[in-house]
């Protein structure tokens, strides 16, 4: 556990680093995982079979119309009460879904994977032990398709139409975070997402800081959709992740220079001016011809229907903050950084005051800063003043250091980022 002995100066703080069992492993204390760096953000498109493309049996869909490149992640869904969808195929009247089918499939070995899962009228069951074995399926699924997968658990919780009391979804949260960490799966990061409606109580549904990587909204054709979570993101320090995205028009309407204007050109606006939005979900589907949306206002939301759209939302998608399904993505991602079969993770509070984490890989301790910043440079010393270990010129966003090269008791961790001065810590691990 963690104990300060004494403060020896402004920047000198002494931290024992714990290497017990006691923090979220699967959820790395709250930690960004797989966030992208230096402005990157991620392009996810969803969110049924069909719509995306790409495969075979489906191969009327974005991927197979839009852009030259894969996008770099999925959308799909998927309920612990049946886990349909997840290996088999499944329609709830939004088209088909299958997880394994994009799994499998060499088009998209290097795109992430954004799950939503479904909760409605479980949680207390699931607090309750009841849906455990599916949970523990669900983990060992997520865990052996390594890659990064993110799950949006309970998504839209605040959303009058899921009904999810506050005390019961944080504890079904909770259980299932607890589970994943019983499974040893580090290749899970966990959104928050919001309806987007902007409740004044919002964090009565928050499971914790320790609980959640991203924070994320719904972004429909309201105004000023997601302005709480924008604002809880920047109070927690947390990736903000546009986590279902659609304009409700119809794009075949021959109206796509107006279209874009009233809805696309606004959004990308957004998330370009907001360093803390790093994914952008939008679904590209014909909400019209699917039974559990038509007649409801939805229309066609697939880019490929209006020539101006295309070619716009093509030009967008090739600027330099896009990441794209290819390889390097899950590198960008800091894929090998997050998953291990056994890491030990600084404490949250450490991480967030000292902004440096630790965590100890394959018999290499990982040194990189909570927030994203470059390191160029680490030196580690005895506390007599013997160097240890030295390397400069890095520049990356995190250095391996291995473990045998470090004597076990105090030592001092001197690292410099452009972005400020040295930061200079001591930990005893």
């Amino acid at each position: 556990m963690r104990k300060e002995l004494f403060l020896l100066s402004s920047f000198w703080i002494l931290i024992l680093l714990s290497t017990s069992g006691n923090c979220q492993i699967s959820a790395a204390n709250g930690q960004p995982k797989f966030s992208p760096k230096d402005g990157k953000k991620i392009l996810v498109i969803g969110q049924d079979l069909g719509s995306v493309g790409g495969l075979a049996r489906y191969s009327n869909g974005y991927v197979d119309h839009v852009g030259e490149k894969t996008p770099s992640g999925i959308t799909t869904y998927t309920s612990i009460e049946s886990l349909n969808g997840l290996r088999q195929t499944a329609n709830w009247g939004a088209g088909d879904i299958n997880a394994q089918l994009y799994m499998d499939d060499s088009t998209f070995d290097n795109t992430v994977l954004v799950i939503g899962l479904y909760l409605v009228g479980i949680l207390d069951e699931i607090g309750q032990g009841q849906y455990d074995q599916n949970i523990i399926d669900f983990a060992r699924w997520i865990k052996d398709q390594n890659r990064p997968i993110f799950i949006r658990i309970g998504y839209e919780f605040e959303g009058p139409w899921n009904n999810y009391n506050p005390s019961s979804y944080k504890n079904a949260w909770r259980h299932i975070v607890h589970i994943f960490d019983t499974e040893k799966v580090n290749n899970a990061s966990f959104v928050w997402q919001s309806a987007g409606l902007n409740y004044y109580n919002i964090e009565n549904w928050y499971p914790g800081d320790e609980y959640v990587n991203w924070v994320g909204y719904s972004q429909f054709d309201g105004r000023n959709m997601g302005q709480g979570i924008k604002q809880l993101a920047a109070r927690k320090n947390k990736p903000i992740m546009i986590a279902e995205a659609t304009p409700k028009l119809d794009l075949s309407d021959n109206r796509g220079e107006q279209n874009w204007q009233s809805w696309f050109q606004r959004v990308f606006d957004e998330i370009y001016e907001n360093d803390r939005i790093k994914a952008f979900c939008y679904i590209n589907a014909n909400w019209d011809v699917q039974t559990m949306w038509a007649g409801q206002g939805w229309g066609d939301s697939r880019v490929q229907q209006d020539e101006y759209i295309k070619e716009k939302w093509e030009t967008e998608i090739i600027k330099e903050p896009w990441l794209h399904g290819e390889e390097g993505l899950f590198q960008e991602l800091d894929y090998y950084f997050w998953t291990t079969s056994s890491t030990s993770i600084v404490e949250n509070d450490i991480a967030d005051k000292e902004g440096l984490l630790i965590r100890l890989v394959d018999g290499h301790y990982n040194i990189q800063y909570s927030d994203e910043r470059t390191i160029d440079s680490v030196m580690i010393y005895e506390m007599s003043g013997k160097l240890l270990f030295e390397e400069r010129d890095i520049n990356n966003n995190y250095i391996r250091v291995e473990q045998n090269n470090l004597p076990i008791g105090i030592v001092v961790i001197n690292t410099f980022s452009k972005s400020e001065n040295s930061s200079i810590r001591i930990y005893n691990y």
